[in-house]
Parts: structure tokens; C-alpha cells; sequence
């Protein structure tokens, strides 16, 4: 993790520019990748593996490579003026840290940027040609898909349990997405469940059911997010323009 002796107006809101003139990084103190409890944090010119932070902005954790977590000493939820910052292996609230914006720090900021996300209608289901009319009751999954979506260990700012906080979107997102995003229901962004709705099948006519679906990735997280927009055309090669009817 680096930090710049230059002033604080030269600071950008995720990183440093380049106008400062002194880089010091944030170092275990002795440089140990596997430091104890206690293992103070000092500022060092050198650049190495015992160097590498993680900052988990879903629990507000500064996370070294070995482990540990950066902590106040003494561990107060109010500590004072020049109290030193330790590594240590307790979780607690007092050793929250929030990252937010240096020109503005009211301003929570996502340390790792957006991720990608699109989208997409797929194909649930197809009754081809039907001889004889009669309605379909198909079962519909919508939210976090627990097969398709994969998860690592380290959360973002946009993963929540079980499903995602939509609002980080709206802002990143192309015109047509912040359209579609806008037409879903809650339920697309939290656990998967499933809903059952109904299909009328008119003889001699095909009817092909899409569903709209999310993709969401940044590094080794992926979120596959089912939608409750529902669309049916009458071929496979047919993909909706409009949304038909919501399930």
C-alpha cells in the first residue's frame, strides 16, 4: 500500500498523483510476509511482497498479504491523536477503516472500480409447432444463479449476501442497461427463488420464452443474475425488442 509525503491536495481519489515527490510504502514493521500479532506498520521506501494490502470495503478491512488486519493499538473504537496502527488477527468493529475520497472525505469511494456488467435475453424454454392449444406452466429461477455464479473468498463493494447492491450500476451502466435495470424487480438482485407462470400455446404457432440475464464479473467474482423480465417470440432466432409481460 503507498502513501506520499507530498500534500494532501496533490492526492487523487484512488491513488497518488504523480507530482509527489517522495513514495513511501506502508510496510510490516522488519518487512516479515507472515507478521505477528502486534507487528506494528511503518512507512519504507522499499517494494516487496510484505508490502501487499488488500482493502475489503465490504466489511472495511485493511487486509495484509500475511493475514492480519490493520488495527488501532489498544484496539478503542475512538482511538486519539498518534495512536500507532498494528497488525493483528482479531475482528471487531473498532478496527473498521472506511475509504473514501481525500478532497472529499464524506465520500465513500470503490477502491476497485466498477466491474463489467451486461446483459443479455436467453432462452428458457421453446414449444415448437404445437398441434393443439393448451397452456404451459413453466418454473422460472430469478436472482443469484447458485450454479452459474462464482465467488472468491474477498468480497467487492457491490457483492452483498446472497445478492448485489443495484444502485453501484445505475451510474457506470450504458443507457439500454440503466433501462432494463430500471424494469426489474428486487427480487432479480437478491437469493435465487423460483416462480411459476403460465404459457398459452396456440396450435400451429411456436412460442419461445426469454428471460433477461445479468452478467456481472471483476476478477475472480462472477454474478450471474436472472431477471423477472419475461419475453415471448415465436422463433429461436427471434430475440425480444420490447418487454412483453413481467412473471
Amino acid at each position: 500500500m503507498i502513501i506520499c509525503t507530498g500534500h494532501w491536495n496533490q492526492l487523487m481519489a484512488i491513488g497518488v498523483h504523480q507530482a509527489c515527490f517522495q513514495w513511501k510504502i506502508i510496510h510490516p514493521k522488519k518487512g516479515s510476509l507472515t507478521p505477528g500479532n502486534g507487528t506494528q506498520l511503518v512507512l519504507h521506501s522499499d517494494r516487496h511482497y510484505a508490502a501487499l494490502f488488500a482493502l475489503d470495503a465490504v466489511n472495511d478491512h485493511v487486509i495484509h498479504k500475511g493475514g492480519r488486519f490493520a488495527h488501532p493499538k489498544g484496539g478503542s473504537p475512538n482511538p486519539g491523536d498518534n495512536t500507532k496502527v498494528e497488525l493483528h488477527s482479531d475482528v471487531h468493529d473498532a478496527m473498521r477503516f472506511k475509504f473514501v475520497s481525500p478532497t472529499n472525505p464524506n465520500e465513500e469511494v470503490l477502491v476497485y472500480g466498477y466491474p463489467t456488467m451486461g446483459g443479455k435475453w436467453k432462452i428458457i424454454n421453446m414449444v415448437k409447432d404445437p398441434k393443439a392449444e393448451h397452456t404451459v406452466q413453466l418454473e422460472v429461477s430469478i436472482g443469484k444463479s447458485n450454479t452459474e455464479s462464482s465467488t472468491s473468498s474477498f468480497q467487492y463493494s457491490w457483492e452483498v449476501s446472497g445478492g448485489l447492491t443495484v444502485d453501484i450500476f445505475e451510474a457506470s451502466a450504458s443507457q439500454s442497461l440503466q433501462y432494463m435495470i430500471e424494469k426489474t424487480s428486487s427480487t432479480t438482485w437478491t437469493e435465487e427463488t423460483t416462480k411459476t407462470t403460465t404459457i398459452k400455446v396456440m396450435p400451429g404457432k411456436t412460442v419461445v420464452t426469454w428471460q433477461y440475464v445479468f452478467d456481472v464479473e471483476q476478477n475472480a467474482s462472477k454474478s450471474v443474475f436472472r431477471s423477472n423480465l419475461l419475453a415471448d417470440t415465436e422463433s429461436e432466432q427471434d430475440e425480444p425488442k420490447d418487454l412483453q409481460y413481467n412473471a
